[in-house]
């Protein structure tokens, strides 16, 4: 289960603070006396960049809030701390917010009989809100003062909410508080088999830490385990107990998983998913290199690796883990997850870099491609228009090797169809997924193959698509450049109906041969060459009637390495043309 795993993360790699302990901003210090008296006025912390304009990051108490009033320890918005109401809120409730969080300070008091505690008490049993303006620094505008950020206190030089202060009475009291087992006002946390740890313990019912950087997901963050609607309940189990999992599994999972998101050498965003990447032990490897933005020396140095698929993997020391999310207003959406070894994710980058190599438009040997790259040239648009299904299935297979499905074929070739063209992109992909699919044998498919090792109907489509490439080529050195091109008419029936659309084509083209046999004798043997040569494959000009989607799309393959072979043959002639020029 990859929340084990997350779980063993935390445990073994991370330095986690105190129980329920989490980095928070803070805003405003209230620096007191062990009398509770007020030493000057209130600090402002932070604030002077645009990254801490909320404050400055410290370890703190915490709890996760939706609508309900639930006051944090000793660290909490200002409207919990002070009682000091934003325009829009309602003046009721700020005061119930502020008289629970004295009151969760009184119970902490009583139980830790912690002295600073009481300074603190005493200061809040003389605050009124309406002396804000006789706290705040001199020269600081009451209009300026932002109820929502969040505020401490700093007792005798010790800020006693900060995990640094290793307060132990205070943290056990916070991690016992959070549990239920000190808070009478709780309904007692139900006892199941945990999940993760496989214990009878007390189980959480609702996560306590949600979900931080999922792109849509709510600023608070997003809960990874929730129920709330009958569809999704079982047996009466809601929230998040139709999942069981412990307060301090839960805990650690979630941080480690937060962790893991805010790291960008362990996440990787594409479009609107979050895909995070992690190893039993530290390691040097780290695949976001080869998906984000693949070096090509980097590359080459993966592909020489003497690592084989032969090679036995190490069950303990080599385990990678990846896992695949979105957000969905207030809850994450898990895509998909992976469990397998270093090793084989190698080997399987190395397939992944071999069989997407192909020309570019011009053929040269493309760059390697990243996985945004291939994900956003299924879609028209892919700022608004790219589904989580498409990089995530790509993920799984440049790590994993897994079958990459023929809907995704289907969007490529519709893709190609309404724009007349085969992008570099695009071609790389409809290779991958080819050889995914163990349909054909493509590893001679870099570029122009006149001899593929291909069949019967595949075979024929691949000429079809040389062979519009050639007619588009013809008319073009016939024509010149002209505002539309037969590809622009003709691509989608000939890539689907060959037979009735290559017709009307192979008549046509004998008027453009015949006027490039008078102007450009050379052209038009090079060109007559070239259209005989593929026209070798089609005895009695018999193409075939229709094609499949999987057709199409070898098709599509032809069509673009012919038309790279023949911009290639352009520039290399202008290249020996210039220099011979300059040899005179």
């Amino acid at each position: 289960m990859i929340l084990t795993q997350l779980k063993e993360f935390a445990d073994t790699q991370m330095t986690l603070p105190p129980v329920m302990y989490s980095e928070q901003k803070i805003r405003w210090l209230i620096d007191l006396n062990l009398d509770g008296t007020l030493i000057g006025k209130f600090v402002p912390w932070g604030g002077d960049t645009k990254a801490n304009k909320r404050g400055e990051p410290i370890v703190v108490p915490f709890v996760g809030r939706t609508v309900g009033v639930k006051p944090k320890l000793l660290a909490d918005s200002i409207e919990y701390v002070l009682g000091v109401s934003r325009p829009e809120s309602k003046p009721e409730r700020v005061a119930e917010c502020h008289q629970q969080f004295k009151a969760l300070l009184q119970k902490c008091l009583e139980i830790t009989q912690e002295p600073k505690l009481n300074a603190v008490r005493l200061f809040l049993t003389n605050w009124h809100p309406d002396q804000l303006s006789d706290y705040l620094p001199t020269g600081f505008k009451i209009d300026k003062f932002d109820p929502s950020e969040n505020a401490t206190f700093r007792v005798d030089g010790v800020i006693i909410a900060d995990a640094r202060a290793q307060i132990t009475s205070i943290e056990q009291f916070w991690a016992d508080y959070t549990s239920g087992s000190d808070n009478a006002e709780k309904e007692p946390a139900p006892i199941m088999t945990c999940l993760i740890t496989g214990e009878l313990s007390e189980v959480a019912q609702r996560m306590p830490v949600l979900i931080k950087g999922l792109i849509g997901g709510q600023p608070s963050g997003t809960a990874l385990v929730s129920a709330n609607s009958d569809p999704f309940t079982s047996y009466g189990l809601k929230n998040s107990l139709s999942s069981p999992i412990s307060r301090d599994a839960a805990e650690k999972f979630a941080k480690a998983l937060n962790h893991l998101l805010a790291d960008s050498s362990s996440r990787l965003y594409v479009g609107s998913t979050a895909y995070v990447f992690w190893t039993r032990q530290k390691t040097d490897f780290n695949p976001i290199d080869f998906l984000d933005d693949p070096d090509s020396e980097a590359v080459k140095n993966l592909l020489e690796s003497p690592l084989s698929g032969t090679q036995v993997y190490r069950d303990t020391d080599d385990q990678f883990y990846a896992l695949s999310l979105s957000a969905s207003m207030a809850r994450s959406v898990v895509r998909d997850w992976l469990e397998t070894t270093i090793p084989h994710v190698r080997e399987n980058l190395k397939q992944w870099f071999i069989h997407q190599k192909m020309v570019d438009g011009y053929g040269v040997e493309g760059r390697p491609l990243k996985i945004y790259t291939l994900a956003a040239s299924v879609y028209r648009d892919p700022s608004k228009e790219m589904q989580p299904t498409v990089p995530t299935v790509l993920i799984r297979h440049a790590l994993n090797g897994a079958r990459l499905p023929d809907d995704l074929l289907v969007k490529l070739v519709r893709r190609n169809r309404a724009e007349q063209d085969i992008t570099y992109p695009r071609a790389a992909l409809i290779k991958l997924i080819l050889i995914s699919q163990g349909k054909l044998n493509m590893n001679d498919m870099d570029s122009l193959n006149p001899n593929p090792q291909l069949e019967g109907v595949d075979n024929a489509a691949y000429h079809c698509g040389r062979l519009l490439a050639e007619l588009e080529a013809i008319q073009r050195a016939a024509q010149g450049n002209t505002n539309a091109t037969l590809v622009d008419r003709y691509y989608g029936s000939a890539s689907s109906t060959p037979a009735k659309a290559f017709a009307p084509l192979m008549r046509g083209v004998q008027n453009h041969l015949s006027n490039l046999r008078k102007k450009s004798p050379g052209i038009y043997k090079l060109c007559d060459q070239r259209l005989e040569e593929i026209m070798l494959n089609f005895p009695e000009k018999s193409f075939p009637k229709t094609l499949t989607m999987g057709h199409q799309a070898i098709f599509a393959l032809g069509y673009y390495h012919q038309r790279a072979a023949n911009r290639a043959a352009i520039d290399k002639a202008k290249a020996d043309k210039a220099a011979k020029t300059a040899a005179i």
